[in-house]
């Protein structure tokens, strides 16, 4: 059976996140210290290491690449580790993973600790080596600095694994992305469209950002990618009533072009998180979260914004991403961007959330901005923003017995579309490289969301079909379309009915040889995005009744 990688062309100029499924492995000996310091060696007698009481303290004797406590774990090369440690006293610590433990720290990945007892930090690292070194030390800038740890943990992340725990991953440049939900079920093939974060900070919520009646603690909690880097917005309980929220100033908005702002939420001392699209006084789209029920609470627009649509999805762990996408029919330059925390009973008059808490607080990670009537994936930033390229999956017809006169198609997808752009975006199309008149397709018309099959000959509409005039439009709701074709008799089906006619005008006389997935033969301009679930061709025109049947 051949795989994926095999049958698909992938590409994606930059890396990509996307929700996996995942099992994590323990690699680490003894990484709580209850059995004292077994499984743990002293580097090169630079350090002193004992462990009492669940916790191991490393104390430095020498001056040299570090005082480090440390072991070796088997690794797998290519495959991604977390690696987490809190350190229990306050001062400077290190936790390092390397393929020498003698070389300078931080060769693979590593972190600092500096003040706040008990605080806990994480990193990733893909293993380059069979053989790493963890190491837990101090600075080794002065013998007799000490530093003490409650706890190391290094876990193998294994993807793709159903039912497994939810982990937002980030993929390599042309690695396709094979995307599951929350409750580990596989959506399919991500395939998306090029976006860029407009926002120059995504994390943090300090640089970038201010804050009104609130402050930030950053690196507060597991965020959805594993790290600990999940900011908590905290009420400075000034006793001041009114709203709680981290603004952007930076809003520039185009008139009539859509705007999709995102950021995932978690409940804290407060269940309710709020997104604002600003034009400026009483020009606002507002949506208020319910991080409990997982569900919009409610919505609001006031002056010349329109709210084009709000949504909430769960990631795992009681993360959710939220989203606000709304129009503004004016341009301007000062607007400005609200996340905020919120007492869940609605909002203002001015466009503000409402508030009567006391010292509540949420979570938050991973804000977006983008252009474009929904959200897509997450694509971090740290100081500009950042592009996502779009995503190409192409296949060779002549890698799977492709046959020039009959044949028949089956796809299960999901989509996301600007239901305003007359665009003809593709769920797949048969054709040549390089030239659009000689197609077989399936294409959504987006400015009025029909679903069409079509057989083109020198680009002419041998056979054309229209599946259905309401396609659904949103991540997780799935339609099937199938199409079969031979000379003279072409017919479709969509969700477990066949549509239409049979089509005998159908001459089939020009060779294909190229597969588009999600978007055209010629280029990536019509891809539509959302997820392929599966995708079958079958050499051969299915029977009309087969054809209700793949796609009941």
């Amino acid at each position: 059976m051949s795989t994926f990688n095999e049958l698909i062309d992938f590409t994606r100029s930059t890396t990509g996140t996307y929700l996996d499924s995942v099992v994590l492995t323990e690699s680490v000996t003894n990484g709580d210290f209850d059995a004292g310091t077994n499984g743990w060696a002293e580097y090169d007698y630079k350090a002193s290491v004992s462990a009492t009481g669940g916790q191991l303290t490393v104390i430095a004797t020498g001056i040299g690449n570090g005082s480090f406590a440390y072991q070796k774990i088997n690794a797998e090369v290519g495959k991604t580790y977390i690696v987490t440690a809190q350190i229990s006293t306050t001062g400077i610590a290190y936790v390092r993973a390397d393929t020498d433990i003698s070389t300078p720290w931080s060769v693979l990945g590593g972190t600092s600790f500096v003040g706040t007892a008990n605080v806990t930090k994480s990193f990733t690292f893909i293993a380059t080596e069979e053989e790493i070194y963890i190491g837990l030390g101090t600075s080794n800038a002065s013998v007799g600095l000490s530093a003490t740890y409650n706890y190391i943990s290094v876990k193998e992340v294994i993807g793709g694994q159903v039912s497994g725990t939810p982990l937002l991953r980030t993929a390599a440049i042309n690695e396709p992305r094979l995307e599951y939900d929350a409750s580990g079920n596989p959506l399919g093939l991500l395939i998306e469209e090029a976006r860029t974060n407009l926002l120059a900070y995504s994390e943090g919520f300090t640089s970038g950002w201010s804050d009104i009646f609130c402050f930030t603690t950053a690196n507060a909690i597991a965020s959805p990618d594993g790290a600990v880097s999940g900011a908590k917005l905290q009420e400075d309980s000034s006793g001041v009533n009114g709203p709680r929220f981290f603004p952007n100033n930076n809003a520039v908005l185009t008139a009539n072009q859509a705007q999709t702002l995102s950021c995932f939420f978690k409940a804290g001392t407060s269940a309710y998180a709020y997104l604002t699209i600003r034009h400026s006084q009483g020009n606002v789209a507002a949506v208020e979260f319910d991080l409990t029920s997982g569900t919009v609470n409610s919505t609001t627009v006031f002056g010349n914004m329109t709210l084009n649509g709000s949504d909430i999805t769960s990631v795992g762990n009681g993360w959710y991403k939220c989203s606000v996408t709304a129009t503004s029919s004016a341009s301007t330059t000062s607007g400005f961007y609200l996340l905020a925390m919120t007492d869940g009973s609605g909002v203002t008059s001015a466009g503000y959330p409402n508030y009567a808490l006391t010292g509540k607080n949420i979570y938050a990670w991973g804000a977006q901005l983008e252009e474009g009537a929904f959200p897509t994936s997450y694509i971090p930033t740290s100081g500009s923003t950042v592009t996502r390229a779009v995503d190409s999956a192409v296949a060779t017809l002549s890698d799977f017995y492709y046959r020039q006169k009959h044949g028949s198609m089956v796809v299960e997808f999901t989509s996301k579309y600007d239901e305003s752009a007359a665009l003809y975006k593709r769920v797949y199309e048969i054709g040549n490289t390089g030239t659009s008149v000689n197609r077989i397709l399936l294409f959504a018309k987006t400015d009025v969301t029909r679903l069409t099959s079509q057989v083109r000959d020198n680009d002419s509409p041998q056979y054309s079909e229209t599946l259905t005039s309401s396609l659904p439009n949103g991540t997780g709701v799935y339609s099937k379309a199938a199409m079969a074709w031979e000379i003279n008799n072409a017919h479709a089906a969509f969700d477990g009915n066949v549509v239409g006619s049979v089509d005998t005008d159908v001459s089939l006389t020009q060779t294909r040889d190229t597969l588009g997935i999600m978007r055209s033969t010629t280029g990536t301009t019509a891809t539509l995005t959302g997820h392929i679930k599966s995708i079958q061709y079958y050499p051969l025109r299915v029977a009309d009744a087969k054809l209700e049947t793949l796609t009941s």
